[in-house]
Parts: C-alpha cells; sequence; structure tokens
C-alpha cells in the first residue's frame, strides 16, 4: 500500500516575476497533485489562472481561472484526483507583475505509468 512515508512527496515553489503563462512544474513521472498555494505578496488584490496542459490529448485546461486573491493573503486550490503523466506540465499565470508566490505539492511514483 502507498502512503506519504514510502513515496516521494514534495513542494515546488515559483516567484512570478511576469505576468507570463509560467511553467512551475513538469512530470518527470507518474505524479499526484496533492494541491496548489498561491500567496499575494502585495498590498492589493491580484488575479492568478492555473492550467494543465496534457501531453497525451495535446491540449490544455484551466484549472483556475482569473481568480482574484485580496493583497497579503492566499488562496489554498485542492487539486485532488489530478494526475499527470511523464511530460505534463503545470503552468500558473499572475495578472500583476511581482504579486503571487506559488507553491505546488505533488507525489511521484518512480517506475509508475499513468
Amino acid at each position: 500500500m502507498s502512503n506519504f512515508a514510502t513515496n516521494q512527496c514534495r513542494s515546488v515553489g515559483a516567484h512570478l516575476t511576469t505576468t507570463s503563462n509560467t511553467t512551475i512544474f513538469t512530470a518527470g513521472q507518474y505524479t499526484y497533485c496533492i494541491g496548489i498555494r498561491c500567496v499575494n505578496i502585495t498590498g492589493t488584490a491580484a488575479t492568478v489562472s492555473i492550467t494543465w496542459n496534457s501531453t497525451a490529448a495535446a491540449d490544455s485546461y484551466k484549472l483556475v481561472h482569473q481568480q482574484s486573491i485580496p493583497g497579503n493573503l492566499y488562496t489554498y486550490f485542492p487539486l485532488e484526483g489530478l494526475v499527470l503523466a511523464e511530460g505534463d506540465t503545470i503552468k500558473v499565470q499572475a495578472g500583476t507583475s511581482n504579486a503571487i508566490d506559488v507553491t505546488l505539492t505533488v507525489v511521484e511514483w518512480p517506475g509508475r505509468s499513468g
């Protein structure tokens, strides 16, 4: 049986310094996404969009679209059940430069495929 003690659970962070759609994670193996925390580090509201890019479907899907986060607060987006295949990416786009810090938490299973 799998659990966090026997699998690789880790967090990946990024500072969004531009308003470009930024790749914050590329799956190198079978990956289960736990959740993503977006923190507004400014005093005014800022928006954030989160996209999953599927290599198998050769398409992208919005997980969050222009969600407003009040100044000096965070929003946590649970990604329960989102499993990434090798090569899939998670991208985040801020509506304001230098306003959003992102932390994505994942569990990776080496040697397993989707």
